[in-house]
């Protein structure tokens, strides 16, 4: 048989992707690789000459059904340099799984703050994102974007009791005394308890001849002000919403960038102006639900959520890192698996925050958060986390090969090969069965759903340490006809 191949390459990683017939000169491996997958043909059976004329004893495709691999009862994952040279099969166009992000965007009135050049966090943080969504090495990835807060509807415009309010107050008629004089922003609260040691709560009041809060009701104002007199009617503390389905319901659809879905991001994001707290457990959850929605609707597709946030939680449950990592492994763990990015923007007393995203970045399976000092150039930096989001979701899933009508694939005859820009010569990774099995250093790949099982696999996946191998570029080659290659017994 000829042997032929056809190459795609990937701007955005600099990896190529080859399917190729593993009997011929270009796509054959030399050496004396372990283990093979199968004790039967699963394909049919038939004869071969070494010439590669005649029919094939093994094409990797059959109409009967799929035939499991063996290879869960090896341990260890690595790389080989084996393969049968007198093996064939043919050769289909590699894709790499589509990606798809749902970007959570915090819009919270402290992305309004200035920062040391001259322009808020809003405008360093929605300029990158604008470069992004108009960079050509994105174009076809899907984006999807939502904000938060969201007001929540069932929320009164005013308020002249706790009880109006429900789970979104109190209601803004108390303040602690002391934070309020000292600090930009108001501290609601009902009793003490709801102050720092040594703080009141006290009533809160407008001055009587400027439209300006006060916390001394019955003192006179600062700058002929009027007198301070107590508030009646104000607005929960609280109006945010925490409902998940409010954040799962995208601003924007997560559409393919193009030129015209770019412009409908960018639109989307001149109309919002920041304002609010920070409902991260609300919005977190939400974007969760619809990453994982999409990905129902979208099989073959990778997606991810990624939350860029500035601030500490203030509102909904849970607060806790430990919490929303909890939300971010839960997510991770369930079928479809959804992993969870976290960007950062902070100033140098970050009170806490860095940790805080980093356990839901580890809670997500992504190792850690990107963490942004406000002092830096933060536009810069929030593309180059997109750049790299962007860059570790891609290299690391690929499309099951599609047989030819009125055939089945042959699980048992796919081997997944490497070779890097250097140069060398190109290596097997060895098939784990399993995420579970996967070499921290050696690596492997699996399928996302275990042929022994029965199930139908839609994407060959990279253990973490060969994904890493992968994003530094090369060329990776699917070879479907040889046995799979399966770890040495240790």
């Amino acid at each position: 048989m000829e042997n032929r191949s056809t190459m795609v390459a990937l701007a955005a990683t600099g990896i190529c992707v080859i399917f190729a017939a593993c009997g011929g000169a270009d796509g054959s491996v030399s050496g004396g690789g372990t283990g093979g997958a199968s004790t039967g043909d699963g394909a049919g059976s038939g004869t071969s000459s070494e010439n590669g004329s005649g029919p094939s004893s093994s094409t990797g495709y059959g109409t009967d059904e799929p035939g499991g691999i063996n290879g869960a009862s090896s341990s260890g994952a690595g790389e080989g340099a084996g393969g049968d040279a007198s093996c064939a099969g043919e050769t289909s166009t590699a894709e790499l799984v589509p990606l798809d992000l749902y970007i959570m965007l915090d819009a919270s009135g402290s992305m309004d703050e200035p920062l040391s050049r001259g322009v808020t966090k809003w405008d360093a943080v929605t300029d990158a994102l604008e470069a992004f969504f108009t960079d050509e090495q994105s174009v076809g990835l899907g984006v999807g974007l939502q904000y938060f807060p969201l007001p929540d509807d069932d929320v009164p415009s005013s308020c002249s009791s706790n009880a109006e309010c429900g789970d979104n107050g109190p209601c803004a008629l108390r303040v602690c005394h002391d934070a309020f004089s000292t600090s930009t922003q108001t501290q609601v609260c009902v009793t003490n308890a709801d102050c720092a040691a040594g703080d009141t709560c006290v009533d809160l009041g407008v001055c009587s001849r400027r439209n300006r809060l006060c916390a001394d009701v019955g003192a006179a104002c600062e700058g002929n002000g009027g007198t301070c007199m107590r508030v009646t009617r104000s607005q929960c503390a609280n109006p945010d919403s925490c409902v998940v389905e409010d954040y799962a319901t995208p601003a924007v659809p997560i559409t393919p960038l193009d030129a015209t879905s770019a412009e409908v991001l960018i639109r989307s994001i001149g109309r919002k102006d920041p304002v609010g707290g920070t409902p991260t457990a609300g919005a977190l959850s939400g974007a969760l639900a619809q990453a994982r929605a999409h990905a129902e609707q979208n099989p073959t597709h990778r997606v991810v959520a990624v939350l860029a946030t500035d601030g500490m939680p203030t509102e909904c449950s849970p607060k806790d890192a430990d919490g929303l990592a909890g939300l971010a492994a839960g997510a991770l763990n369930g079928t479809p698996s959804i992993s969870t990015f976290v960007i950062g923007v902070f100033d140098g007393d970050d009170d806490g925050a860095q940790a805080t995203l980093d356990r839901i970045a580890v809670g997500g399976g992504t190792e850690s958060a990107f963490f942004i000092d406000t002092s830096s150039d933060v536009t810069q930096a929030f593309l180059d986390a997109l750049t790299a989001i962007r860059g570790k979701s891609l290299a690391c899933e690929y499309q099951v090969p599609a047989p030819s009508s009125g055939q089945t694939l042959d699980y048992d005859t796919l081997n997944v090969q490497h070779t890097p820009t250097d140069g060398g010569a190109p290596t097997t990774i060895f098939y784990v069965a399993e995420e579970a099995r996967c070499d921290a250093a050696a690596g492997g790949w699996y399928y996302d759903v275990d042929p022994a099982t029965g199930g139908s696999p839609t994407k060959i996946v990279m253990c973490p340490a060969t994904c890493t191998r992968f994003q530094a570029g090369g060329q990776v080659q699917l070879n479907v006809g040889c046995k799979t290659e399966i770890p040495p017994v240790n």
